[in-house]
């Protein structure tokens, strides 16, 4: 109970984001009976589906096995980021699947990208490093600040000096944050990485716009699809051919929007 005190406290102190905190208790008040049992049902769904990264990118048409290897994230990337991260003074998310990230990046070649979710930036890192690797490309990022944890100079600890003149961090919640990020592209995206809100309302708040900005050929990424059927519900609703890919325990979502 005092932390969730702490958490109203949080807001109320912190206008910017009363929008997004809202959004959040009618969240958990519609979904809080069922969200268990659904988690249950779409981790089950996701897991029947789900194929390795270079699969799910050939079925796509992204990765032609007969063109060469499926790229691979360098080791010197990796060991940097992790030393960047060992320096942070706080706890925050995990790694996506960062080997899809790296290999979707190099594949496609992306021209701008949009990624929802930074916490320590790994995944940032790895679409920057990729990014660089192919000589092209531009990340816009959007990140709210965690509530009370004070994690803000840490946020995107993980991106090296080296790859930032490519990145750009928005620090706002998506509500707010993911507009701002597609104007910043100019209205059009390559690809988009979908990290923060994981709820179902928030995704279906979310994939919309980002899906709407996202170019013919563009490729959209979702992390934790097996927390809840949106990924799945916004597919199906759209006709939107997608594949599923495992990582850690947890599911990724990857569509391609047609040319």
């Amino acid at each position: 109970m005092i932390e969730k005190l702490k958490t109203g406290l949080w807001y109320l102190r912190n206008p910017a984001f009363w929008r997004h905190g809202m959004a959040l208790v009618v969240g958990k008040l519609t979904n809080a009976r069922r969200h268990a049992l659904l988690r249950d049902q779409a981790t089950a769904w996701a897991a029947e589906r789900a194929v390795s990264a270079e699969e799910a990118l050939t079925r796509l048409g992204v990765y032609d096995p007969a063109t060469g290897a499926f790229p691979a994230i360098p080791d010197e990337v990796i060991r940097e980021a992790e030393a960047n991260v060992r320096s942070a003074r706080v706890q925050m998310g995990g790694p996506a699947d960062l080997e899809l990230l790296y290999a979707a990046v190099v594949l496609a070649t992306p021209e701008t990208a949009v990624e929802t979710g930074v916490a320590y930036g790994w995944s940032s890192a790895i679409i920057l490093a990729a990014m660089e690797n192919s000589g092209t490309g531009r990340l816009i990022s959007v990140d709210m600040p965690y509530a009370k944890r004070n994690n803000e100079p840490w946020v995107g600890v993980a991106v090296a000096d080296r790859l930032r003149r490519r990145w750009r961090l928005i620090r706002r919640p998506d509500r707010g944050g993911i507009g701002e990020a597609i104007a910043a592209s100019g209205g059009a995206i390559d690809l988009c990485h979908y990290d923060s809100d994981k709820s179902y309302p928030g995704r279906m708040y979310a994939y919309p716009r980002l899906w709407a900005a996202l170019r013919p050929g563009g490729l959209f990424i979702s992390d934790d699809i097996q927390d809840n059927f949106g990924f799945r519900d916004f597919c199906e609703r759209n006709s939107i051919e997608f594949q599923v890919t495992s990582s850690g325990g947890k599911f990724i979502g990857v569509a391609q929007k047609a040319a």
